[in-house]
């Protein structure tokens, strides 16, 4: 297959996919410097980018033709898949696939582009639509170094903390799901003890301060999980297991008594039970990690 030179282009990036997250990926490209080309199912989203200096187009086969550089932003691997197989040519082409899935998911895209004779990263979101482009926002690459090191100076427009983990096209997806299986129940947590404490009359900004010394005692237990996890010794001479069962059964009592429903909270205690009944109960709460890969 002859290799389409990225000087053959008509502009620089395109953007499959323009919600809410696509769209903010589009603008701060445009807005620095970068010709942009986007679409999006829904032709209204993509021609809402029109202010910003950004071409829509009719069909994710036009925009794969006329950049060098295709960045997917849409729910899944299977939707990035299904809006691309229409475009046949792809030599001369990177797709970096910001879709959110599995490892074997962007194991197998990165497949799927390399037999059109393109070139693949993998990468995944961490921030929120409005911190694209500001220091806090976070992405994260893997896939071929090369590739990377060819478009790290634009994929680093998107934030303070863009960086690439891993020539293994999946571990930017692992370090995701990882994540999220911590983030998304945390959120949710913190609803359950947000609405208990205002139920209670606790004024909110005495609310907000209370929890801000649990955040920052939970960065120290993160690190000590992992070095547990890792080194396989799960012994705690702060708080055992059975410490954490006690406080979790006096909170549960407590939020029952006052009528509140608090699922992941009865989650955890489940699970600190089950530790329990298992013989873990001196160690330190890191030991839940025997049970979870039976």
């Amino acid at each position: 297959m002859t290799r389409q030179s990225a000087a053959s282009k008509s502009h620089d990036v395109a953007i499959i996919g323009c919600g809410l997250m696509g769209s903010a990926l589009a603008r701060v490209l445009a807005g620095n410097g970068h010709s942009v080309v986007a679409w999006n199912r829904t032709p209204a989203r993509s021609e809402a980018l029109v202010p910003y200096g950004i071409t829509p187009l009719e069909s994710a086969a036009e925009a794969v033709a006329a950049a060098s550089l295709v960045i997917a932003c849409t729910s899944t691997y299977d939707s990035t898949r299904s809006s691309l197989e229409a475009a046949k040519r792809w030599d001369g082409t990177t797709l970096v696939n910001l879709a959110t899935g599995t490892r074997e998911e962007a194991e197998q895209m990165q497949r799927w582009t390399r037999e059109r004779g393109g070139e693949y990263l993998d990468g995944a979101i961490f921030c929120y639509p409005r911190e694209v482009g500001a220091p806090e926002a976070k992405f994260l690459f893997s896939g071929a170094e090369s590739t990377w090191s060819r478009y790290t100076t634009t994929l680093q427009l998107f934030g303070g903390d863009v960086a690439f983990v891993s020539p293994q096209a999946g571990l930017a997806n692992v370090i995701l799901m990882g994540t999220a299986a911590f983030y998304i129940p945390a959120i949710c947590s913190y609803v359950e003890a947000a609405t208990y404490m205002v139920s209670q009359g606790l004024a909110i900004e005495a609310a907000r301060a209370s929890t801000l010394h649990a955040l920052d005692n939970l960065r120290n237990v993160t690190e000590e999980v992992f070095a547990a996890i890792e080194s396989g010794d799960h012994a705690d001479d702060q708080a055992t297991l059975d410490t954490y069962a006690e406080g979790l059964r006096t909170v549960q009592g407590q939020l029952r008594r006052v009528g509140q429903r608090a699922p992941i909270l009865d989650a955890a205690m489940g699970q600190v039970e089950e530790a329990r009944d298992a013989g873990l109960a001196e160690l330190g709460i890191s030991a839940q990690s025997k049970l979870l890969r039976s």
